[in-house]
């Protein structure tokens, strides 16, 4: 497995700190994704980008954008390349709930495995730590947890032309305390930046919501339908405490874990 990335201090530095640990997967990724496409069909999905998610981005989610200025700048991929990879990267997973954790598989195609990484966001004022499964080009997690015990999977991603729903996972392990707080910020924030697709919410109390979003339109619903108990192969996000493990498909597994929840 890939070592875990310590991105802290702001923002920018955040970035900065996963574009130069990966920045060869980067450009790989990158370039593989420019050669799937014609040039003219590339540059009209870019435009397209531009004018919609990476638009929703800038003006409502700024400190995850001047996280990917900071990856551009070094991993020497252009930020209009990351925020390419950003529209058209979606992964689909299920979300598992046993009352006291969550767990989740994902359905990641073989070209998306070796991006994988763990990642550990620090920052240096106004939010809450996290640890987090990411792909390496991306800014939002997947999956990950806070300090404070809240647990979050992005299970379903859906619309290209909306904000990937990575990014408002992202928002509310940085941004929540309290589940409840964290669902009413992602339902405010929803409503401007958009976002199609499913999260899975948890706390250490051994509470857990499923967020359906649709346009930006935000419905909760109850995570007690969800199947308890996850495949072999899998990451599993225990709130308390702050612990993120991924497990491999040889068996092996890696944990990022947080400090003690704070008073």
């Amino acid at each position: 497995m890939n070592p875990i990335v310590q991105a802290g201090g702001a923002p920018v530095e955040q970035g900065r700190a996963q574009g130069a640990a990966l920045a060869d997967v980067i450009r790989g990724e990158v370039a593989r994704l420019r050669a799937s496409l014609p040039w003219l069909a590339r540059r009209a999905l870019a435009r397209r980008v531009r004018a919609t998610s990476a638009r929703a981005l800038e003006t409502q989610l700024p400190w995850q954008r001047e996280r990917i200025e900071g990856m551009a700048q070094t991993s020497r991929a252009s930020e209009s390349q990351l925020l390419f990879a950003e529209a058209q990267t979606r992964v689909a997973g299920a979300a598992f709930f046993d009352g006291a954790r969550l767990s989740a598989v994902f359905d990641l195609p073989r070209e998306l495995e070796s991006l994988v990484a763990l990642r550990r966001s620090a920052p240096d004022a106004g939010g809450f730590a996290s640890a987090e499964l990411t792909l390496a080009p991306l800014a939002g997690c997947l999956c990950g947890v806070n300090s404070e015990g809240i647990a979050v999977i992005a299970a379903r991603d859906a619309a290209r032309d909306e904000l990937s729903l990575r990014f408002h996972a992202q928002e509310l392990l940085f941004r929540a305390r309290d589940l409840e707080a964290g669902i009413e910020h992602v339902r405010r924030r929803a409503a401007y930046a958009g976002g199609t697709g499913t999260l899975v919410a948890a706390d250490a109390r051994g509470r857990a919501c499923v967020l359906e979003l649709a346009a930006g339109t935000l419905a909760v619903g109850d995570a007690r339908a969800l199947p308890r108990a996850a495949l072999a192969h899998r990451v599993a996000l225990d709130p308390q405490p702050s612990r993120l493990t991924l497990f491999s498909a040889d068996g092996a597994h890696e944990s990022a874990r947080l400090n003690a929840r704070s008073d």
